[in-house]
């Protein structure tokens, strides 16, 4: 019985725990030297320089903004991009995806 109380309470904490966990931003794309800093658009027009789309960010989504450009800027600062264009939101409020693309300026 003992045993059995046990289980269930570290079946409860291994869920909890995979319920807190953070997304993590996946990327396909082309790498260069790491950045300091990322510029952040949510439209290609609002990008005023020259540049070249390095490759593509997504993460599941957060209802917290902050997190999610935190998640796709730091994922972008590691694959050498400048910038990153947020531009769509896909799928439901549990399984939904946000995409952005990671972008370099011309030199």
């Amino acid at each position: 019985m003992k045993t059995l109380k046990l289980r269930y309470l570290i079946i409860a904490f291994a869920l909890f725990l995979t319920s807190c966990a953070v997304p993590a931003a996946v990327y396909l794309g082309d790498t260069y030297p790491a950045t300091d800093n990322i510029d952040v658009y949510y439209d290609a027009k609002d990008v005023k320089q020259d540049y070249k789309v390095i490759g593509h960010l997504a993460i599941a989504y957060t209802a917290d903004s902050a997190v999610a450009k935190k998640l796709l800027s730091d994922k972008a600062k590691t694959q050498g991009a400048n910038g990153i264009i947020i531009f769509q939101i896909e799928g439901n409020n549990a399984n939904a995806t946000i995409r952005a693309d990671a972008i370099k300026y011309s030199k």
